[in-house]
């Protein structure tokens, strides 16, 4: 079948009524699948609206203002982050060539894949067996997270690797999180954690998430904790995306005062260059309701970002990063080695908030020989 559909493209376009979770998957369903690890599909639904997708890397949102007063924060958010089955990463060295993309701005944001681990790793192993197990040990994780001594302010758990590794995995990779004051989004560790608001604040400006994701690759959630990760029916191909929980969070951060809100949300299908039109008016829906930002992740493959001018205020314009890709993994397609690196500029002036600048680099993860062993890093690509 796989081989048929690369001869004839019959899968050049997103296959109808595919299944994104693995837990509705079929057998198409799984040759699909497989055959996009290898083909990516390049071609987008004819129903997607393409209208507000940018068409280059830079946009201005709004003026900024000549309030003395005035605070600029600049946000930065990244994609997956994975560790690699072909090469083992270095310290310092592998955000060496786009330092300034990431560790230069004043909150850095990425979605967290690779459950840190005291038990053996298991390789990745792309095939029909069902999705890889991703882990990482604590020396790998440091070298994914921190670059001279500075780390990823948030990542997102919300995931559906965070069970990779059973309960210990996800213990593990929480004590490391708070060992180097990460804060993360997407799991909690008590059932009252469930309408806490994870914020953090800048130079005046707190930014409140929310967090959500589809599934976790059948693995069960430990027992009698069925709060630990923020879930939802989000990539099923039975029903629409259920945005009930992330429209919670939302309106609690918006309780709790935050500036803006910024919605994470892992869903989607793998390997597929745009989103299906289904998550475009889920997303829409939830600019709509009040979301300042969506940024999305799981597809491993960049996708477009909207600027979407909101049906319920005119003058908001909201990003939505439909897929920003893995910012490091080790697949050398070009589309899966490739990301984008979303830089955000805010300004608060007089109590109002409003993002003024946005720019999305292009950046590819390299293998290369270092010292006698193979070190994974991260440039720009071109655009």
């Amino acid at each position: 079948m796989t081989k048929a559909a690369e001869t004839f493209g019959f899968w050049r376009h997103p296959r109808k009524g595919a299944a994104g979770d693995v837990a509705e998957m079929n057998l198409l369903d799984n040759l699909y699948w497989v055959y996009k690890c290898k083909n990516p599909v390049e071609l987008p639904e004819a129903e997607l609206e393409t209208s507000e997708f940018m068409q280059s890397t830079d946009a201005q949102l709004s003026q900024r203002t000549n309030d003395d007063s005035a605070t600029t924060v600049t946000l930065s958010f990244a994609g997956d982050i994975l560790r690699t089955h072909r090469a083992e990463v270095a310290q310092d060295q592998v955000y060496a060539q786009i330092e300034d993309l990431l560790f230069q701005d004043d909150v850095v944001i990425a979605n967290y894949e690779s459950p840190v681990t005291t038990q053996p790793l298991v390789d990745e192993v792309i095939g029909d067996a069902g999705p890889p197990v991703e882990c990482a040990s604590e020396d790998q994780f440091d070298a994914l997270t921190n670059h001279n001594g500075k780390v990823f302010d948030v990542l997102n758990l919300a995931n559906n690797h965070i069970f990779d590794m059973g309960v210990e995995g996800l213990e593990t990779t929480l004590t490391a999180l708070k060992q180097r004051s990460i804060l993360q989004v997407g799991v909690n560790e008590t059932e009252s954690e469930i309408n806490a608001v994870k914020s953090i604040e800048r130079s005046g400006v707190k930014l409140g998430f929310a967090s959500c994701a589809f599934g976790t690759n059948g693995q069960s959630l430990p027992e009698g904790q069925p709060y630990s990760v923020n879930l939802a029916k989000l990539t099923s191909k039975h029903e629409a995306p259920d945005m009930a929980l992330l429209k919670t969070q939302i309106s609690n951060a918006k309780a709790a005062n935050c500036d803006l809100t910024i919605a994470i949300i892992h869903w989607g299908h793998e390997f597929e260059l745009f989103p299906r039109r289904a998550q475009q008016k889920a997303a829409e829906e939830l600019a709509d309701f009040g979301a300042d930002i969506i940024v999305c992740h799981h597809p491993h493959v960049a996708q477009p970002i909207q600027l979407y001018k909101s049906k319920s205020d005119s003058s908001r314009i909201v990003p939505i990063a439909y897929s920003l890709g893995s910012l490091l993994w080790g697949f050398s397609h070009e589309h899966i080695a490739t990301s984008k690196i979303l830089q955000i500029e805010v300004q608060k002036s007089q109590g109002k908030t409003a993002i003024t600048n946005l720019k999305a680099t292009p950046v590819r993860w390299r293998a290369r020989e270092v010292e006698g062993r193979i070190a994974q890093k991260v440039e720009r690509a071109a655009s």
